[in-house]
């Protein structure tokens, strides 16, 4: 696991439940959890509990396809019987326990993939910090990014966009969307601490908490809200744009300038359309109060990005005009204040019993 260390014959290693060694062996500590929560599902008497933690809940199954409960879906079986799901209050320990998971696959990457490749970098401190950040990033949004096109593609939800609002609240929805909804929570949650984890630096837990919290926020308030299916095909457009950008980082650190600079070329286009197309999907589905909550987080993304671009251009330009200008002041200034300690030792150190000795007497 992530930073597993074994106690050495001497000694030596960090003391029990110290912050060191939870470090070390927080993914072990959190698989022997799940490992708990698993082997409760035996016992009858925890096996309702273990139950509500690792699957989903409130699912409702009904024979009458012609009367079943609103899901907004075009693509229904009236042979098979159809089972929903709808949200709840005990959705929150599936995300605990996802988040648990996600804390374990993300000390797996860390440990066997990312810590390996960066030793034959040799990156700096904050490099190093931005590289984990955009391994563990790139993954996520990998996956999410294909887990969401599959299932607008199965839904027909490209082709056909009315599913959002017709049929407005989805009260029911199926196992894979309520599934990736509660991965999504998960995984923004697993990140708060993943920070003590990692050692963050105070300069990066700023900006890091305004990027999962709002990111934990919004999925979270568009679940409760009945939202989901809104909130799958934004996230889409938000995961492409992500992944092409962390991706083109990966391939920037490791020196394939040719594949990174093209890929940040596209990712600022692709960034600024799926601002406008984020707005005008919501345009089409949401008013109001709703529509003006999304125009404002996009606003503020849109200015983030511009102020990113901004100190970027500023930082190429600053080494080359404030590099030359300290030199010539301190030399004239030395000079004007000390002009005769760098004459007279020349004189004496130099001067012979001659021309040079009468002239200094004079």
């Amino acid at each position: 696991m992530q930073r597993l260390r074994g106690r050495n014959t001497k000694g030596d290693g960090p003391p029990v439940f110290s912050h060191e060694f939870i470090i070390q062996n927080h993914a072990d500590i959190i698989s022997c959890v799940c490992m708990v929560i698993f082997l409760g599902l035996i016992p009858q008497a925890t096996n309702k509990t273990a139950s509500s933690c690792i699957f989903v809940q409130y699912n409702f199954t009904s024979n009458d396809t012609d009367n079943a409960p609103r899901t907004g879906s075009a693509r229904v079986d009236h042979r098979e019987p159809l089972t929903l799901y709808h949200h709840g209050i005990l959705d929150a320990l599936n995300v605990l326990f996802y988040t648990m998971v996600w804390i374990i696959i993300h000390a797996l990457l860390q440990e066997y993939i990312w810590e390996r490749t960066v030793k034959r970098l040799h990156l700096s401190k904050v490099k190093t910090s931005k590289y984990y950040d955009s391994g563990c990033l790139v993954v996520f949004y990998f996956v999410s990014l294909v887990w969401g096109l599959d299932y607008l593609i199965k839904e027909n939800l490209m082709l056909n966009p009315a599913q959002l609002w017709v049929g407005y609240p989805h009260d029911y929805m199926k196992l894979s969307i309520k599934f990736y909804m509660l991965n999504q929570m998960a995984f923004w949650l697993h990140c708060y601490p993943e920070l003590y984890f990692m050692k963050a630096k105070k300069e990066e837990i700023y900006s890091k908490l305004v990027l999962y919290t709002s990111s934990f926020l919004i999925i979270a308030g568009a679940y409760i809200l009945q939202l989901q299916r809104l909130a799958l095909i934004l996230l889409v457009f938000h995961y492409i744009v992500e992944f092409l950008f962390h991706a083109s980082r990966l391939l920037h650190y490791h020196g394939k300038t040719n594949l990174s600079n093209p890929g940040f070329q596209v990712w600022q286009v692709l960034f600024v359309l799926a601002r406008f197309l984020t707005v005008g999907v919501s345009v089409l589905t949401l008013w109001l109060a709703a529509l003006a909550f999304i125009v404002v987080i996009q606003l503020w993304v849109f200015f983030t990005f511009l102020r990113h671009q901004l100190d970027r251009s500023g930082g190429e330009k600053k080494p080359k005009d404030s590099s030359p200008a300290p030199k010539p002041i301190k030399k004239s200034t030395e000079a004007k204040k000390s002009p005769k300690p760098q004459v007279s030792p020349k004189v004496e150190t130099s001067s012979k019993p001659g021309k040079t000795g009468k002239v200094k007497d004079d």
